[in-house]
């Protein structure tokens, strides 16, 4: 019989699928593909070997390609126990925002945070951190985010300003190569697809695609590849929104002079391919798309036309070059910054061209927050676009400042990461070999010089880390001496160093201290989730359990001395074991700060053990829920197990799942419990 894989978690089956289904891979794409270091990679590669025992199977790294090794059918059997992974569950941060975002911005109904919670296996506590960022970053963009307790979550606006929107979060996704590639049906990337199906239909999706294609090919217009994208994004989200009955809604007379236009001629045959393809769109709609469609930019005036000559990335460039000169300071001009700006100026161009007003209710907070960038935002906009004969209100410099405001945050955030200063004797060859192993298993690090002892020397205090392959005189706090070849021990010594720099870090920020606290435990309540295991033992003792469930842990990198877990926890039992009485379920729970993080596990045995229960009675007891839990952990960790505790006492449809449900039913009512217990702590 194959036993079932499902006490891996889901980026250890991740990894796994990957290397079965694609071949060998390497640490560097891998963490790529995951969007984690490299040595979390290999973190879950020990474990994923330690569940592998049992089909005579291994994962190895030969000559830098990691490999699967087996014999044929124990990788079927593997292959086949894996079961489907919902991709939602490995997006990263960033992505579930944008992810999040699209689904409420093309929502016509209010939706649920316990939504969010449950698509993407987080506390509604991680839910509600990222709704923060979203209300900041509508705000940006003219738009409201309404949260109310029992209404739900919805975004308030202008169709024009959600449309605008979302073809922003289209861009900030993935880059825009495998955006590309999967429009033209080039590669399929996983995680491209499952947004694309996650959001719209596929079917409409899949027939946009081959409009598109139509389009080109009648046009004979030279489309690059960010227009054909641009087109394609624009189409879908035409059709969607007309389907669902919120078609965008112009000025007639200017719809009437863009479909009249010798410079939207082109529409008419886009018209009659949409009218093929049995998508009929009003003309509204049509004269918004022609805006899009065309690969020139206009602006309008007196029921003309004229061409801008520039295009809206070249006006973005020019805009934060000319602040970044007013203020004297080096503003990137990151591709989340122009895409940003140039996604604004087309609504904003329109809206100053037809004589429409502007609102930003939070233009006075911006000129308090950020004063002299807004001057210098509004000296720079005066200049630029008085070229085209266009004055820019207040309300629109207020939104442009937001802008370019959060590119310097974000160029100041990674002024956070590690700079590190590599030494090594041995030559440049090693020296590159050891960077190169730091770079991929440290995404902490952001730069890495090589050099001699004699420059460190000169520059040591250029670095925040400093890598010896030598041991130096003047041994520093920041100065690690490892082996060339980097061994584990290295790797620990590089960690810890990287963890104290984090909160070295975070205590320069008083002020966030509160929300990175915040923040850290729905972090750890999602890693319980995460990490969450259902094991069937053979024990034929209590003992013997608790010898698996320590040995268990340390397999899977939970806790650092399986020894010191095995022995608190008999110390616990010896005081008296929980049993919950007429419920065949029993509790085994202790602290320990070996304890890597808290932990949630249900154990199952195959031949029930006879347990003292209340009073003098015994139970016959065939399922372990463990808990367990460092000593240092705060107050709402602590709070979240208690409710798991309660909620055994009290609530007899857990104790239902956990004796006989699989752990997909046990992991959703984990969910429910840690968010109500979320719930409750911020009512207090």
């Amino acid at each position: 019989m194959v036993k079932s894989m499902e006490d891996l978690t889901v980026r250890q089956k991740f990894i796994l699928k990957t290397l079965l289904e694609k071949g060998p891979s390497n640490i560097e794409d891998l963490s790529k593909l995951m969007d984690v270091s490299g040595r979390t990679i290999m973190r879950e590669i020990a474990s994923i070997n330690n569940n592998l025992k049992k089909y005579k199977a291994v994962i190895v790294e030969d000559n830098g390609q990691i490999i699967l090794k087996g014999e044929e059918e124990a990788l079927d059997k593997i292959h086949a126990s894996l079961g489907a992974i919902p991709l939602q569950w490995l997006l990263t941060p960033e992505q579930r925002q944008i992810l999040m975002t699209i689904q409420l911005l093309l929502s016509e109904e209010p939706i649920k945070a316990a939504y969010f919670s449950y698509q993407f296996n987080v506390v509604e506590g991680t839910i509600s951190l990222y709704l923060d960022k979203i209300e900041e970053w509508l705000k940006m963009r003219n738009l409201s985010l309404i949260r109310r307790r029992g209404y739900g979550i919805k975004v308030e606006g202008s169709e024009l300003d959600k449309r605008n929107a979302i073809v922003e979060l289209f861009y900030n996704y993935k880059p825009i190569e495998k955006l590309l590639a999967f429009v033209y049906n080039d590669e399929k990337d996983k995680y491209v697809y499952t947004f694309f199906s996650t959001v719209f239909d596929n079917e409409l999706v899949q027939l946009v695609k081959r409009i598109v294609q139509q389009i080109k090919n009648v046009i004979h217009d030279h489309l690059s590849d960010l227009n054909y994208f641009g087109m394609f994004i624009h189409l879908l989200v035409s059709i969607y929104r007309t389907k669902i009955d919120k078609p965008i809604q112009l000025n007639d007379e200017f719809v009437k002079d863009i479909l009249l236009s010798n410079e939207f001629i082109f529409m008419k045959d886009v018209e009659k391919i949409l009218k093929e393809n049995e998508i009929y769109l009003p003309d509204a709609e049509l004269a918004y798309l022609a805006i899009h469609l065309s690969p020139k930019k206009y602006v309008y005036k007196q029921n003309r036309f004229e061409e801008l000559g520039i295009s809206l990335q070249d006006l973005s460039k020019e805009v934060v070059e000319e602040v970044s000169r007013l203020l004297n300071i080096k503003i990137n001009c990151d591709e989340q910054l122009i895409v940003g700006l140039s996604q604004h100026f087309e609504p904003a161009l329109y809206r100053l061209t037809m004589g429409l007003q502007t609102t930003n209710p939070l233009v006075e907070e911006i000129k308090n927050y950020y004063g002299d960038l807004f001057k210098a935002v509004n000296r720079a906009c005066k200049l630029i676009f008085s070229k085209y004969n266009l004055m820019i209100p207040e309300e629109e410099i207020g939104y442009i400042t937001m802008h370019i405001g959060a590119a310097i945050e974000r160029q100041q955030a990674l002024s956070k990461k590690l700079r590190v200063f590599v030494i090594c004797p041995n030559g440049m060859g090693t020296a590159r070999i050891l960077s190169a192993k730091l770079k991929t298993l440290f995404r902490e690090i952001d730069a890495i010089d090589i050099g001699s002892i004699w420059e460190y020397k000169k520059k040591s205090d250029d670095y925040d880390l400093i890598i010896s392959t030598v041991k130096l005189e003047d041994l520093k706090d920041n100065v690690i001496v490892v082996s060339p070849f980097l061994t584990e021990e290295d790797i620990k010594k590089v960690e810890e160093f990287i963890e104290k720099y984090a909160v070295k870090k975070e205590k320069e920020l008083p002020g966030n201290l509160p929300m990175v606290k915040k923040r850290q435990n729905f972090e750890i309540a999602d890693e319980i989730l995460r990490n969450l295991q259902l094991k069937y033992v053979e024990a034929k003792t209590i003992a013997d359990l608790i010898k698996f469930i320590a040995k268990d842990l340390y397999d899977l990198m939970l806790t650092e001395d399986a020894k010191e877990i095995e022995e608190l926890i008999f110390k616990r039992e010896a005081m008296g074991n929980v049993v919950i009485p007429n419920t065949h379920i029993a509790l085994i729970h202790t602290r320990s700060d070996k304890m890597v993080m808290p932990f949630v596990g249900v154990y199952k045995l195959k031949t029930p053990l006879k347990m003292k229960s209340a009073g003098f009675s015994y139970e016959e007891v065939d399922t372990f829920l463990v808990m367990l839990a460092r000593k240092t952990e705060s107050s709402e960790i602590l709070e979240m197990l208690g409710k798991i505790s309660i909620s055994l006492i009290e609530d007899k449809a857990f104790n239902e799942i956990l004796r006989f449900g699989d752990i997909k039913d046990i992991r959703n009512s984990l969910v429910k419990i840690l968010n109500d217990t979320q719930e409750a702590l911020e009512d207090e």
